[in-house]
């Protein structure tokens, strides 16, 4: 469902994932979220741009009983433009981009909803809403840990991820999170994978994508070797390429995001003792 509002000195445009969209709630809630967003909700997460809260919205429902809003807001006046006239703004995006996810049998948090503050037509700030997961980041269980059986799964999604045509672009370990669960079939552990900061991921045919198209995906990770060696030799394996010629395109490309982007912190702090 779409909509628009004009009641406030602002404009909201807004769509709800047809699954809600028959809730009065819902659309009530939606509607408000400017408002909603700056006098109730709890605060998870915040860094200045971006803000996490949590709110209820349906009492008893398995979804709507506590959901997660994520206000973006433009870092600059460019932005602020191009969000406002020919750029999607980052909230429809990642409600469209978590839509896809699901259709493609890929995890991410329920998309409920996504809604637009405008200011004399200027984007303000976007909201995009989804259903509350208490899954945990993969970071401490893989890159301090070494969790195989989780890191296999990792390498498992991301292989699936491309297979459908899809690349994340900010693939870190704050933004990959996991829930374990039992595999009657097997003792190994088995964990179900999950993607959340969707709104810059594309999508491409599956059969033009190339490893230097998923290259954002396998580089910002980690450093640790011994655990990048092994989830790229299991994507490998995953996808059905050559393992060593993987593995080599892979660290290829690592070393030079890694060379980059040390000359660039090295600029910024010659600059910053001027």
């Amino acid at each position: 469902m779409t909509g628009t509002s004009s009641e406030r000195l602002f404009m909201e445009t807004y769509e709800i994932n047809k699954q809600y969209a028959g809730i009065p709630e819902v659309e009530e809630f939606v509607k408000n979220l400017p408002t909603l967003f700056e006098t109730q909700g709890e605060t998870i997460f915040a860094n200045g741009r971006n803000m996490l809260k949590t709110f209820k919205i349906l009492a008893g429902h398995p979804i709507l009983e506590k959901v997660v809003v994520k206000r973006f807001h433009a870092r600059n006046i460019f932005q602020t433009i191009a969000y406002s006239t020919f750029t999607p703004s980052k909230a429809k995006r990642a409600f469209q981009n978590g839509l896809l996810l699901l259709r493609h049998g890929l995890d991410t948090p329920e998309p409920i909803a996504y809604a637009e503050e405008r200011h004399g037509g200027f984007l303000r700030h976007c909201y995009y809403l989804t259903a509350f997961t208490d899954a945990q980041s993969v970071r401490t269980a893989l890159d301090v840990d070494f969790n195989k059986p989780l890191a296999k799964c990792f390498a498992q999604f991301i292989a699936h991820l491309h297979q459908q045509g899809m690349v994340h672009h900010d693939l870190n370990f704050d933004n990959v999170l996991y829930q374990p669960f039992s595999n009657a079939q097997s003792s190994i552990p088995d964990y179900k994978i999950s993607v959340i900061d969707i709104n810059r991921l594309t999508y491409h045919h599956p059969n033009r994508l190339t490893l230097t198209d998923c290259k954002d995906d396998f580089v910002r990770w980690t450093d640790r070797k011994d655990l990048l060696q092994y989830v790229i030799e299991e994507y490998a394996k995953a996808r059905g390429l050559h393992l060593q010629s993987t593995l080599d395109e892979v660290l290829r490309m690592k070393a030079i995001h890694d060379r980059n982007w040390h000359r660039r912190k090295d600029f910024t702090r010659k600059l910053l003792k001027k």
